[in-house]
């Protein structure tokens, strides 16, 4: 594991404002330049030094460290006396006749070279006209990965057949490239067009208008295909006559990537149909009117998080969708992710730590990572298994758990087994048709452990029981304390509740006893960005986030996520204007406080219309960023950042929107409209960030408490309870040290 080699910032900018388009620019970061030199390509090794010439290579697909599939999207910037047919190109030395191809920056060219081996290799350029001479060096990887992701995990199954695309190729789970053909009907359905397409067209085909104002046929060409052991689906309006593999000519040069929600550690590759692309209801109609507006929308199966809990992955996955989209289709000004719940934490993390892969993130219902919010799942599932042996009020229970009534219940339900070896958060265990390779602690030990912690084995390593070090803790949590200080639970409660709410064996089992965390586990969780901090990229990337409430039905996509991340990046950035809240009902809120059947159509319109306005201005936000020299800073984020990119929410009553700063519990509108609720470690003392995953103990001490609370047996009883102390959040974490740093590789 280590940090990849970079240039100085200086430099960089300097190279990265001279790229042809703002990828080579965002991924150029880490990125190794090319040296110039006057002569031709020598076969004997020996250079002559005469003064640098003007010919200069960068790589507009990736960086150059990081280019697979044995094909690389080259820029040449040419010299003032070249011309790009005197320009000659050499891969490894071996000369390449491939053309160059005009970019939107008169003084660059393109051009895709073929014929890179494994790993190293050295492209030369040199125009014996103008008598310079560039080289790079890049480094080439299979386009099955792993590029830094580090070991695969293991066992693996694929998922191509139930996909569609027939068996797989090869123990990676490849497929080979397909693409298949529909058109929206003017009610906005999309119905298959054979391949491929040709007229006469059918009579319901609707036209569309791109974001540039071209008018084209409504009809879509999906590519489906295999990279890094992920299916991935590419959709794109393509114009009638075009040759099947064709750079669709609608295209804005705008990609979004959509990631999928939820949680679960599966070990195989997911399964995605072609119409994927093209998923939508009555309120969600982002994808369909991004494919009409003429942007590129893609999805990929490790892109989901219920099936890919390792954000690594996913964010490698990314980036080689990036790259593949960058040599068939052109460089993208842009990409865009978008999706909500666990789809969010894939967007959130891959900012945080491989800054320059997405542009813009749009998490809806954002939790800001895997390891905080296991926390929160298994506080829950531990306080909703005491309150079923111990029943208690609602009023208790909210004193204890914090959030609103059913929802601890509803983590404990849903996702509690996300940190069961045996079993995992889905069905079947590990999500393995092959039960037998699921770890079983008699009969199959070295099995697959199916929790969120042993699919991040190659961050946080193994011990010597083959177990993923596991960040998980509640020594010293006591939990229930501002209710108690608020008189909302007795001390005898108080004391009853702690002494019986547990813990978690090492397979992720209840226990008696409470969790210590594996110390090591920790560090490299918050060290290696496992955790989110609000650090690395993140606050150097729009953030336009919404949340539709219906906290009042007990939904686990509580608030109070928004503002942990707000915490995270004021803490580390001393900043958070690159991250917009917009707070909207839930059409079922209407419902849920008796405002009526059309008051929630109203509600549904509302998010139906504010979902796509928010893609509208994000992509203002990005077209105006994208055109300021790169890399970008926080204060080109808050430059570029549209005047309608404020925080806001919107009344129940009268889907009215309100503009004001968004706080966890400070005076306005938005605050009586939607109250924060927080979760069990914040009633227990956490801060706002509620990411100390272990908390440093000092001694229990009377004065904390209000005099007289405790009776002498109950001290005594706490005392017997808590024998290291009890968690001071006054201070960091136990092992909560700062991102160790972006683009690690393992």
């Amino acid at each position: 594991m280590k940090t990849m080699l970079g240039l100085t910032k200086a430099v960089l900018r300097h190279f990265a404002n001279r790229c042809a388009t703002p990828l080579g620019a965002a991924l150029l970061t880490g990125a190794m330049t090319a040296t110039t030199m006057a002569a031709p390509p020598s076969t004997s090794g020996a250079e002559s030094r005469p003064p640098p010439a003007q010919l200069q290579l960068s790589v507009l697909s990736s960086r150059p460290d990081m280019v697979t599939g044995g094909t690389v999207l080259m820029g040449v910037r040419l010299g003032t006396s070249a011309s790009p047919r005197s320009v000659h190109l050499a891969v490894n030395g071996v000369v390449v006749q491939q053309p160059l191809r005009p970019t939107a920056d008169p003084a660059v060219y393109q051009v895709l070279l073929p014929g890179l081996a494994l790993g190293h290799n050295r492209v030369d350029a040199w125009s014996r006209i103008a008598g310079g001479h560039a080289h790079i060096n890049v480094v080439n990887h299979p386009s099955t990965g792993p590029v830094f992701s580090g070991q695969r995990i293991g066992p693996f199954e694929c998922r191509t057949a139930e996909s569609g695309l027939g068996a797989p190729l090869d123990l990676d789970c490849s497929a080979p490239t397909r693409y298949d053909w529909f058109y929206l009907t003017r009610s906005g359905e999309p119905k298959p067009l054979p391949a491929p397409p040709a007229p006469p067209w059918p009579s319901d085909m609707a036209a569309t208008t791109t974001s540039e104002g071209k008018t084209v046929p409504f009809i879509v060409r999906v590519e489906s295909g295999t990279l890094n052991r992920s299916i991935y689906r590419i959709a794109v309006l393509q114009e009638p006559g075009k040759d099947p593999a064709a750079v669709p000519t609608s295209w804005n040069q705008r990609l979004i990537l959509r990631f999928g929600e939820s949680t679960a550690a599966q070990y195989q590759q997911g399964v995605s149909q072609v119409t994927d692309v093209f998923k939508s209801d009555t309120i969600d109609q982002q994808s369909l009117y991004a494919l009409g507006k003429g942007y590129a929308y893609a999805v990929s199966t490790l892109n989901v998080h219920k099936v890919n809990v390792n954000d690594v992955i996913a964010a490698e996955t990314a980036m080689m969708l990036r790259e593949h989209v960058a040599k068939a289709y052109g460089v993208a000004r842009w990409m865009l992710g978008m999706g909500g719940s666990g789809g969010a934490i894939q967007q959130l993390l891959i900012a945080q730590n491989y800054p320059g892969i997405l542009d813009g993130v749009m998490p809806d219902a954002a939790f800001p990572d895997v390891m905080a919010t296991a926390m929160v799942v298994s506080d829950c599932r531990l306080l909703n298994r005491y309150f079923q042996r111990a029943p208690a009020s609602a009023a208790v229970r909210k004193a204890v758990e914090g959030h609103t009534k059913g929802t601890c219940a509803n983590w404990d339900q849903g996702l509690g087994d996300a940190i069961v070896a045996t079993s995992g958060a889905v069905t079947p265990p590990c999500g393995l048709n092959n039960s037998a390779l699921v770890y079983n602690p008699t009969t199959h030990p070295g099995g697959a452990r199916c929790t969120v912690y042993d699919v991040n084995d190659a961050s946080l390593g193994r011990d010597g029981e083959g177990r993923a070090p596991r960040p998980l803790d509640n020594i010293g949590i006591q939990y229930g304390l501002s209710g108690l200080k608020q008189g909302a639970l007795t001390a005898e409660q108080f004391v009853t509740l702690n002494e019986n709410v547990g813990g978690y064996d090492a397979d992720g089992n209840l226990q008696a006893a409470r969790t210590p965390a594996d110390l090591a586990g920790l560090r490299r969780a918050y060290a290696l960005g496992r955790v989110g901090s609000g650090a690395g990229g993140l606050a150097t990337v729009p953030l336009l986030q919404m949340r539709a409430v219906t906290e009042p039905a007990g939904d686990i996509h509580t608030l109070d996520n928004d503002f942990k991340l707000r915490a995270q990046l004021q803490r580390s950035n001393g900043r958070s204007d690159n991250q917009v809240i917009w707070v909207l009902p839930h059409p079922a809120l209407a419902l849920l406080l008796g405002l009526g059947v059309e008051q929630q159509r109203k509600l549904e319109q509302l998010l139906h219309d504010t979902l796509l306005a928010r893609l509208d201005l994000m992509s203002q936000w990005l077209d105006t960023l994208s055109a300021m020299p790169a890399p970008h800073n926080a204060d080109q984020i808050a430059t570029a950042r549209p005047a309608g990119a404020v925080d806001a929410c919107w009344d129940v009553a009268t889907a009215a929107r309100i503009d004001e700063p968004a706080t966890y519990d400070g005076p306005g509108r938005c605050n009586t409209l939607y109250p924060k609720t927080p979760s069990p470690r914040m009633v227990a003392g956490a801060p706002v960030s509620d990411d100390v995953l272990k908390c440093t103990l000092k001694p229990l001490d009377p004065r904390d408490y209000p005099e007289g609370m405790f009776d002498a047996a109950q001290w005594q009883r706490l005392n017997a309870l808590f024998p290291t102390g009890v968690c001071d959040y006054s201070r960091r974490g136990v092992e909560q040290v700062p991102l160790k740093g972006t683009w690690l590789r393992y």
